[in-house]
C-alpha cells in the first residue's frame, strides 16, 4: 500500500462516532503493519493530519480538519433566505456557484523526487502591502521549521513588474534550484509565462500560490483560497444590507492580477441582477490603503457620497474608512463596507459600530505551499489545487437574510497587536 493510500485509510478511521481511536485499532482496521504504522502516525501527527488525545488515544489533527473542511465549505448552502426582496436568484445559494472538482485531483510526484537538502526559490510578486508581507512571513516561518532539510531558500520581489519576475525564474532555473514556489506578479503576461515554461521544460517543479499566470497547466500544483467566493459572498451581504437599493463605489485591488479579476468578476454578476443597485464607479488601488483613502476623498470632495463600498480586500477598505471619518462621517453614518483581512478594519467597524463583512483571505498559505514543495520533493502524491479555507466575519447585529459570521468581527480584534497586523497568517493565535 503506497503512503498516501495509507494516509487515506488512516483519515477515513475518524467518523460519526469515531471521532477518536486507539492506534492499535486504527493499524489493524487499515491493515498496516505496527512497525511501519507507529512511525507514519507519529508523522502525521508531526504535520498536524492527526493529534494525540486523552489515554492514548489518536483524533484527526487541525490540518486534517482544514484539509477536508474547505472544499465541504465551498459547497455548504448559505443561510435560506425567506421573502428576501433580492430573490430566490441568489438567496440561499451555495457558498461558490459551481464546485472546482479539480479539488478532488491527485498529482503523483515521483518524478520530481530529490534527496535532501533541498534549494527552494519564492518568486514573490511584490512585498508592497502587509498582507503578501505576511505571506512571505508565512512562507519563511515554515522554511525554518525544516531548516534541517533545507540547504537555500531564494526569495525574490518583482516589485510586481512581471518582466522582472520572469528574469528571477530564469535566474533561480540557472542556479539550479530544486523547486520554484510562484505568486504571479500578473495574470497575462508573454515574458512571465515563457520565463514559467522555461522552468518546467527545465526540469523544475513549480508550486503556485495565491496568484496565477496562464492557467495551473504548467503548476504541479497550485495553493489558494476561493476568490470567486470572496466576491461573490461580500458583494451579496452588501446588496442585503442595501436591501437591494443604492449607489455602490467598487474599490478592487491591483488591476491584472487574477484575485483581483476573479473577485470582480463575482461581484459584478451579484450586482448587474439587481436593478435597484447602482455601480457608480470600479476604481483599482493596488490593494494600498492611501489609494483607497485617496480615491474615495475624492468622491467625497464631489458631494459624490456612496451608499455602499464594496472593497475586494480590507487593504483598501482601511484608507475608505479613514477617508469617511476625516469627513465628519462616523458611527453609524458610516457606509457598510466589505473588506476582510486587516486587524485595523475591524478595530474601526467595532469601534464605530458600523456595518462590515470581510472575507479572511488567509496569508497563511505561504506556508502550505512551502510544505507542498517539500511533499513534492519527497515524491509523495499531492492535490492538484489546495484552497485554504476562507472565514466570514461580520460585525455583530449586521448579519443578513443569506450571509451570517462564523465569527463576529469584535471577536476577530487582536486589540494589543499593530493597525497593520493581518489575520489568518498561521503565526498567532487568531
Amino acid at each position: 500500500m503506497k503512503s498516501f493510500a495509507r494516509i487515506d485509510a488512516i483519515l477515513s478511521c475518524f467518523h460519526g462516532e469515531h471521532r477518536s481511536r486507539r492506534s492499535k485499532d486504527v493499524l489493524e482496521r487499515c491493515r498496516i503493519p505496527r512497525s511501519s504504522g507507529h512511525k507514519l502516525i507519529n508523522d502525521m501527527v508531526a504535520h498536524g493530519l492527526l493529534a494525540r488525545g486523552a489515554r492514548g488515544r489518536i483524533e484527526l489533527g487541525a490540518a486534517a480538519r482544514e484539509l477536508m473542511f474547505a472544499p465541504m465549505k465551498a459547497d455548504m448552502p448559505l443561510r435560506v433566505s425567506q421573502g428576501s426582496k433580492l430573490g430566490r436568484s441568489i438567496a440561499g445559494t451555495p457558498r461558490r456557484l459551481t464546485f472546482d472538482r479539480s479539488l478532488l485531483d491527485i498529482v503523483e510526484t515521483d518524478r520530481y523526487r530529490r534527496t535532501p537538502p533541498f534549494s527552494i526559490g519564492f518568486a514573490n510578486a511584490s512585498a508592497s502591502h502587509p498582507w503578501r508581507r505576511a505571506m512571505e512571513r508565512s512562507l519563511r516561518a515554515a522554511a525554518h521549521r525544516h531548516a534541517p532539510i533545507l540547504s537555500e531558500l531564494l526569495v525574490t520581489n518583482a516589485h510586481n513588474d512581471p518582466e522582472v519576475q520572469a528574469e528571477n525564474l530564469l535566474d533561480m532555473a540557472a542556479r539550479p534550484v530544486d523547486l520554484c514556489i510562484l505568486s504571479a506578479a500578473a495574470e497575462k503576461d508573454p515574458a512571465l509565462s515563457g520565463a514559467i515554461r522555461s522552468v518546467v521544460d527545465a526540469g523544475i517543479p513549480i508550486i503556485g500560490v495565491d496568484r496565477i499566470c496562464g492557467g495551473r497547466r504548467h503548476l504541479v500544483s497550485f495553493v489558494t483560497a476561493s476568490d470567486e467566493m470572496v466576491g461573490r459572498l461580500s458583494a451579496l451581504w452588501l446588496a442585503e444590507q442595501l436591501r437591494g437599493e443604492g449607489k455602490i463605489l467598487m474599490l478592487c485591488g491591483l488591476q491584472g492580477a487574477s484575485p483581483c479579476t476573479i473577485r470582480l468578476k463575482a461581484a459584478s454578476k451579484v450586482f448587474a441582477g439587481l436593478p435597484g443597485i447602482e455601480v457608480i464607479a470600479v476604481e483599482y488601488t493596488d490593494w494600498l490603503a492611501e489609494r483607497g483613502y485617496e480615491i474615495v476623498r475624492g468622491y467625497l470632495a464631489r458631494n459624490l457620497v456612496p451608499d455602499g463600498v464594496w472593497c475586494d480586500s480590507g487593504l483598501q477598505g482601511v484608507g475608505s474608512l479613514t477617508a469617511f471619518m476625516d469627513r465628519g462621517i462616523r458611527g453609524g453614518d458610516l457606509p457598510p463596507h466589505t473588506g476582510g483581512e486587516m486587524n485595523m478594519m475591524y478595530k474601526l467597524a467595532t469601534t464605530e459600530k458600523m456595518p462590515l463583512c470581510g472575507i479572511d483571505y488567509p496569508p497563511a498559505m505561504g506556508a502550505v505551499s512551502f510544505q507542498t514543495a517539500l511533499d513534492t520533493l519527497y515524491g509523495r502524491p499531492i492535490p492538484k489545487v489546495i484552497e485554504c479555507n476562507l472565514e466570514i466575519v461580520v460585525t455583530r447585529g449586521h448579519e443578513t437574510k443569506s450571509v451570517r459570521a462564523d465569527i463576529h468581527a469584535e471577536r476577530k480584534v487582536v486589540w494589543n497587536k499593530s493597525d497593520d497586523h493581518v489575520h489568518a497568517d498561521g503565526l498567532h493565535g487568531r
